[in-house]
């Protein structure tokens, strides 16, 4: 596969997640509305997140400005969910798990608007103090180890984003969700 242009990009990852649609590459079915938070022509920051369940610790430990509005969604965007994103903030964020998955979504979106991702990276890891805390790591799916030799041409920068030890962890068949990067390691003994 050789990608040539953006077209060709967001046609690749939305043909990907059609075909792998397994659980982990997953496509909402019709009417199943993304949750959206806050008003974005208002916000100082507008976050994308496939993590709902994670926002308010990552939010609580971030220094993004404030008032802030939030789309989330599991799985692949809409095109209905970019018009909220987009906003009228030029702070666009993506939170989001580091796997195949999830920088595939990040790409799919950078690919319509100008977005930065603020999703498990090694900088992640230092902030929430669980870099080289192997159980935190969790074996990838077939569809999600496939997905890994996609990485340079659907997300040519990835390693950047994710950062080296990440990219590692991808390399060897594992993946970094936030709900493990976010552990309070004071509250289970490990801090």
């Amino acid at each position: 596969m050789s990608i040539q242009s953006s077209k060709e990009r967001v046609d690749a990852i939305e043909a990907w997640f059609h075909s792998h649609d397994d659980g982990d590459f997953g496509i909402a079915p019709d009417g199943y509305d993304s949750v959206r938070v806050g008003n974005p022509m208002l916000a100082k920051t507008v976050i994308y997140t496939t993590k709902n369940a994670c926002l308010s610790r990552v939010r609580s430990l971030s220094q993004l400005p404030s008032p802030m509005a939030v789309i989330g969604r599991y799985g692949l965007p809409t095109v209905d969910d970019l018009p909220f994103v987009f906003g009228s903030s030029p702070s666009r964020i993506f939170i989001g798990d580091c796997d195949p998955p999830d920088i595939l979504i990040f790409s799919w979106l950078r690919e319509h608007l100008p977005i930065v991702w603020h999703g498990v990276n090694d900088n992640f890891l230092e902030l929430h103090r669980t870099r080289f805390i192997e159980w935190i790591w969790i074996p990838m799916s077939v569809s999600e180890r496939e997905a890994v030799s996609l990485l340079p041409e659907l997300c040519p920068d990835y390693r950047k984003l994710i950062g080296d030890y990440c990219a590692s962890v991808l390399e060897d068949g594992f993946k970094i969700e936030i709900e493990g990067a976010i552990i309070d390691r004071d509250a289970i003994g490990t801090g």
